[in-house]
């Protein structure tokens, strides 16, 4: 029993890992939080964005869980290689349209206009911008909806689920945890290393979320295909 359970203990966590290092390389919400981390509320703000984002995530992965359920008949060797492979091909399609998409040499991506109005930024609108950066950011929800489901599909132990969610959440927060964990450690001394990293992102995080998105959905779907 022990034995089995640690078996699929491992699966869940070789089905999530992946997934929650694609969502944590999204580029939208860490360029947002390092913008927030710049404003005079930069730790309330950061701190509010950061859970608003976490409890998004969780929350997705819990109502997906509880979806879920209803198809809990079917068979695991048989519906997890099939959504892997769905969700492998989904992201590389995703990977190559982000690839093609037309710029300009030399050209930085574009910092959407409603940042530059950071500084007028409270705790609860901060809140907001997370969660709405989960529910409403179609690669981040896909990603969040298809680690519930394989979560769903691999065990039906409660305890075994919960771990996989927790893992899900902490790895998907960890990119925006790396910069508001320095601005709370070092102050005001963070925010030339905060602002470089700004703009090595606003140059380079698209092609970064691009050829992750790649490298996952090729590992999915190589390991649907041997799984069948």
């Amino acid at each position: 029993m022990l034995e089995h359970r640690g078996k699929v203990g491992e699966d869940i966590s070789a089905a999530v890992v992946p997934l929650a290092l694609a969502t944590a390389a999204s580029p939208l919400p860490l360029l947002v939080l390092l913008v927030l981390l710049l404003t005079p509320r930069a730790v309330s703000n950061g701190l509010a964005f950061a859970s608003g984002w976490a409890l998004a995530l969780l929350g997705v992965a819990v109502g997906t869980l509880a979806i879920a359920e209803s198809g809990a008949g079917y068979e695991r060797g048989v519906i997890v290689p099939v959504l892997e492979g769905c969700l492998g091909l989904t992201l590389l399609g995703l990977a190559t349209w982000q690839w093609r998409r037309p710029t300009q040499e030399g050209s930085t991506a574009p910092v959407p206009k409603w940042l530059t109005a950071a500084d007028e930024c409270t705790p609860t609108r901060a809140f907001g911008l997370g969660t709405i950066l989960v529910v409403l950011n179609p690669k981040v929800f896909a990603l969040t909806v298809g680690a519930a489901t394989t979560i769903a599909t691999t065990s039906a132990d409660p305890a075994q689920r919960g771990v996989g969610l927790a893992l899900f959440t902490a790895l998907g927060t960890v990119a925006v945890g790396i910069p508001l964990g320095l601005r709370v450690t070092l102050g005001t001394r963070a925010v030339g290393r905060l602002e470089s990293w700004r703009g090595w992102l606003v140059t380079h995080g698209q092609v970064v979320a691009t050829a992750v998105l790649a490298a996952v959905g090729l590992l999915l779907f190589l390991r649907a295909a041997v799984a069948q």
